[in-house]
């Protein structure tokens, strides 16, 4: 429904100075962006989804185990914001089909077009589909909205064993979380290492160790071939032959991004849309933003794309901003986290693949802060239950710190990887 006109009739066909495509935490971040600067430009924000923007990062942890958890807790604006915003129109349960990007026009489901003086696509990302046979069955799923994780937690309250495809930001969240609900779970994933090309591979080594000694059992270097059963889920078939029993089995190996209507509309697209630093595309007066845009980083300069809730709230209000009459540049370093167990992580920056790395404090003790280098020069940093550490992080990581001045700085690191 349109929270501010009844969709279906002629009426939605109409015109907002801002027309946002998308309706998670991007969107609401946009809408704030383009509020500081533009007090009275119409906006109208469209998603599919039943629901007001919210956040995701809850669905595989604290929302997972909290029992009859209410959506209203995940939400990014309060109950009723957008209804008593002036000026402000959310529609959801609309699909946009097109995108004319010369007419500045879109087009929905049902055939209404819609203009929009400046066009923001906001459309994130989808589960990345496991392509073989038995995704079909009854307890095969994927993970992503507040529906997947409350369908999750009332079939884990039922099941014997759950597989988990995937040990990447989705899988080992959700080992934990229902690990937690006392539901035996396995992660299992074509890599050796879990969150592999995230963390170097002492780091990944630890924290497969720590989810071992807490009961959660892992396949790493296993692929899966098929999912069997009658109607329902009874096993999963692995390349060697092996086979494991489950009732469930939820695929989390990444999403990709939701670019389809930026294809249709002709805009430049490789595994996103492409942007500047200040969020335009390659048509005039349309922009794009979050999970789904690709961006110059700001401190390398090579183009990434980031899926993680920090950048996702910073994109978008930066984009918003300009979409609002700013000339600003994206330059925020992003970080992202994950809550696993009593485990705090953030990370900042690049950190994979490293070809030294430097501990400080005991991997093992609680509280760490690892340090990635490439060719003498700090990359990232990942942060263990060390949050006062956060803001002086990030300045090394956005100063490029050599690796000589950053020893430097450190009383003795615990360890000194090459």
């Amino acid at each position: 429904m349109c929270l501010a006109k009844e969709r279906g009739r002629k009426t939605l066909m109409q015109e907002f100075d801002y027309l946002i495509i998308g309706g998670g935490l991007t969107a609401a971040s946009a809408v704030d962006g383009i509020r500081a600067l533009d007090d009275e430009g119409s906006i109208g924000v469209f998603t599919e989804e039943s629901d007001p923007p919210y956040h995701r990062p809850p669905l595989s942890k604290e929302f997972l185990q909290a029992p009859e958890a209410s959506r209203e807790l995940l939400q990014v604006k309060p109950s009723n914001w957008f209804e008593e915003q002036s000026g402000i129109t959310l529609c959801t349960n609309v699909r946009i089909d097109r995108i004319d990007p010369h007419k500045r026009t879109v087009q929905t489901d049902d055939g209404s077009e819609i203009c929009g003086n400046k066009i923001l696509i906001a459309t994130g990302g989808k589960p990345r589909p496991l392509v073989v046979p038995g995704t079909e069955l009854h307890g095969v799923v994927t993970f992503r909205t507040a529906t997947d994780s409350e369908w999750l937690r009332v079939a884990a309250a039922k099941a014997n064993h759950v597989v988990l495809v995937g040990a990447g930001f989705i899988g080992m969240e959700l080992a934990s979380s229902l690990n937690k609900l006392e539901v035996e779970t396995t992660v299992v994933d074509v890599e050796t290492e879990v969150w592999a090309n995230v963390f170097p591979g002492e780091v990944s080594a630890f924290l497969q160790s720590y989810f071992e000694e807490r009961g959660v059992h892992f396949l790493l270097g296993s692929k899966v071939t098929a999912f069997d059963g009658a109607g329902t889920l009874s096993r999963v078939i692995m390349e060697t032959a092996d086979e494991v029993s489950a009732d469930l089995a939820v695929i989390g190996i990444g999403i990709k991004p939701a670019e389809e209507l930026a294809t249709q509309a002709g805009l430049a697209v490789q595994n996103g849309i492409i942007v500047d630093v200040y969020g335009e595309t390659n048509a005039d007066h349309v922009y794009a933003a979050g999970d789904v845009a690709r961006f110059p980083d700001p401190i390398w300069g090579d183009l990434i794309r980031m899926e993680h809730w920090d950048h996702a709230k910073a994109h978008g209000k930066s984009v918003g901003r300009n979409m609002a009459g700013a000339r600003e540049k994206y330059d925020h370093l992003s970080y992202f986290f994950t809550h696993v167990f009593d485990l705090s992580i953030n990370v900042f920056g690049r950190t994979g693949n490293p070809d030294r790395v430097i501990v400080s404090g005991e991997l093992s003790s609680g509280r760490s802060v690892i340090y990635c280098a490439r060719n003498g020069l700090l990359t990232g940093t990942i942060l263990i239950n060390a949050h006062d550490a956060m803001d002086e992080c990030r300045k090394r990581v956005q100063a490029e710190m050599s690796i000589e001045d950053l020893m430097n700085t450190l009383d003795d690191p615990d360890m000194d990887w090459t």
